[in-house]
């Protein structure tokens, strides 16, 4: 019996332990027609430009999830980041429709350190467009680059 419980777990659990630690946007709307499911193409971009911390992912379906405005000095392992510390943009192109984030959003966001200079961030909150909430699920990863600073007129 003992064999058997070792295949099921290297064979089926094992794989899906991977794919649970893969990115990815998952987004529920209550009171209108369900969203098409995000699915991405490549991974997310982390960029440090204009002294703040911005993260995005695109899918490959019309759809761009960003984080903009992290402090850099919140940026560390193992940090939790409330709504008033981050913004939330959802663009869907298809439907030329953007959701984000304002006080009503409750969100929160851990930060949590991978091997060799990975970032994860996992959010969890609501976002808008006008009265219309869509609540979010978001498992992002990748490293920090730097970008030149733009200097605005």
């Amino acid at each position: 019996m003992k064999l058997k419980t070792f295949l099921f777990y290297i064979l089926i659990a094992n794989p899906c332990l991977l794919f649970a630690q893969r990115e990815s946007v998952y987004m529920q709307n209550k009171m209108a027609a369900p969203m098409r499911e995000f699915t991405y193409y490549q991974s997310s971009e982390f960029e440090l430009k204009n002294g703040s911390v911005n993260v995005s992912l695109q899918s490959a379906n019309g759809y761009l999830f960003q984080i903009n405005g992290i402090s850099p000095k919140n940026f560390s392992c193992n940090k939790r980041l409330n709504q008033n510390q981050f913004k939330i943009v959802l663009i869907d192109n298809r439907m030329n429709k953007t959701y984000v984030s304002n006080s009503r959003s409750n969100g929160k966001i851990l930060v949590s350190c991978r091997s060799r200079g990975v970032y994860e961030l996992v959010y969890e909150g609501d976002i808008f467009l006008n009265n219309q909430k869509l609540s979010v699920q978001a498992n992002l990863l990748g490293k920090v680059r730097k970008l030149n600073d733009l200097k605005t007129n």
